[in-house]
């Protein structure tokens, strides 16, 4: 019985022990995605420029409405003549002859527009007053206002100026001279006047004894 015992023990542990299967589950990898090399990225190259500072805008001053000319005193040509010469006149007359010369020196066409319709003067060619004293005619405040400076010379109605435009006067050499030295004539002007006219046809002006501006006028 011991060796049948021994026998069975011997063919006991020679019989292959089961070894569990050990299962090794891979679970399989994801297939590499095949990444296809991206295109050399092209470098731009940007030129960086610092921003200038941005110029503070001048103030434009939109230009001031030209207004129209005033001519004043100062602006008047004719303010440069002299003193108004009233020898021989009555003060009526010395009066007015102030107050046109005042005017004439101003260059002020109301007044003197003014004065020429209240006495009905006689004006160059007969034209209204408004149209002898304007500020397109300066030449009319000026030989006005220099006709004023010279010594007048009386007659039967009041007193006018040059002394030269009178028939006492018409040929004498000095009074000629006067007017030219005056500027209300150049030297040659003045020749041929007193051979084509015979006398003084030039820039003159009367006023009566009782102040009434008589003319302001010239040609024949």
């Amino acid at each position: 019985m011991l060796l049948a015992a021994l026998a069975l023990s011997a063919c006991s542990d020679d019989e292959p022990k089961s070894v569990p299967s050990t299962s090794t589950s891979q679970t399989p990898s994801a297939t590499p995605t095949t990444t296809s090399p991206s295109a050399t990225p092209t470098v731009t190259q940007t030129t960086s420029t610092t921003p200038s500072a941005t110029p503070t805008p001048s103030k434009t001053t939109p230009p001031a409405a030209t207004a129209t000319p005033t001519v004043t005193q100062a602006s008047c040509a004719a303010s440069r003549a002299g003193a108004v010469n009233t020898k021989g006149m009555t003060a009526a007359a010395a009066s007015k002859a102030k107050k046109i010369m005042t005017a004439a020196k101003a260059c002020d066409a109301k007044t003197l527009i003014t004065l020429a319709k209240a006495d009905t003067t006689g004006l160059a060619g007969d034209k209204a007053p408004s149209a002898i004293f304007t500020s397109s005619t300066p030449q009319n405040f000026v030989a006005l206002a220099t006709l004023l400076t010279l010594e007048p010379t009386e007659t039967f109605d009041g007193t006018i100026q040059p002394k030269v435009f009178s028939e006492r006067y018409a040929q004498d050499d000095a009074e000629w001279n006067k007017v030219v030295a005056a500027g209300l004539l150049t030297k040659a002007a003045a020749t041929k006047m007193r051979q084509d006219d015979g006398g003084y046809t030039g820039y003159r002006v009367g006023i009566a004894g009782d102040g009434t501006w008589t003319f302001f006028t010239s040609g024949r």
